[in-house]
């Protein structure tokens, strides 16, 4: 019986993580979308995974919309080999 082996060498439970990562960036939904408030976001995030409740990999992207038709909006992107 083999046991399977971790991607990062510790398990990580994307949808716990993924939902903590979405409440605690519920504060910033009403702000407008700036490379200030990318900064901000990004630091809260590394200073989550610093204190350990934040493991997964990330990726913080901001999204604009040349034609003006979709609202700019930060995306967090979670690594999918979890």
């Amino acid at each position: 019986m083999t046991e399977e082996h971790p991607f990062y060498d510790y398990h990580i439970i994307r949808d716990e993580e993924e939902k903590f990562i979405k409440n605690l960036l519920m504060k910033y939904r009403n702000e407008p979308v700036t490379e200030e408030l990318k900064e901000k976001v990004w630091d809260e995030l590394q200073m989550e995974k610093h204190k350990g409740r934040i493991s997964i990999p990330f990726k913080l992207v901001m999204r604009r919309d040349s034609s003006g038709k979709f609202p700019e909006f930060l995306e967090v992107i979670l690594d999918s080999k979890v």
